[in-house]
């Protein structure tokens, strides 16, 4: 039975739904990686082959975690600056983690390459993906 209470719960959860949208579309760091993309990048390293993934900048739709999930694989997906203080900067990947891999924020790619690498020198993680484009960063 729906109640007054219901129908404001769903107006409540379709406003903050068209709010994450108009967010989103501003936000000009956030560029999608498509789902064929994802496959691509999957075979080629023998995703199924790692214990435990981190994806550190995924939204809640990101193909990423999407295609993690169907593919039953461990991982914990978590965003930059999320709600729940997940930031990159300060926040440890997962126990045992052996892959961390997203599409990260492209204005801020040289502070996450350094912190990604210092995760690395600390034996927190063994692999890292990134795209061509930002370890050929200039700046």
């Amino acid at each position: 039975m729906k109640t007054i209470a219901n129908e404001y719960e769903t107006l409540e959860a379709i406003k903050k739904a068209m709010a994450m949208y108009e967010l989103k579309k501003a936000d000009k760091d956030h560029v999608a990686t498509p789902r064929y993309v994802v496959e691509d990048i999957y075979s080629l390293i023998d995703i199924e082959s790692f214990k435990s993934l981190w994806f550190p900048f995924n939204h809640y739709d990101s193909l990423f975690k999407l295609r993690a999930e169907e593919l039953n694989l461990k991982y914990k997906a978590t965003h930059i600056f999320d709600d729940v203080g997940n930031d990159f900067f300060t926040t440890e990947p997962p126990i045992d983690c052996d892959l961390m891999i997203s599409n990260p924020p492209f204005s801020q790619q040289n502070e996450i390459i350094e912190r990604s690498f210092q995760l690395i020198d600390e034996k927190k993680n063994k692999v890292i993906c990134f795209t061509i484009s930002a370890l050929d960063s200039r700046n």
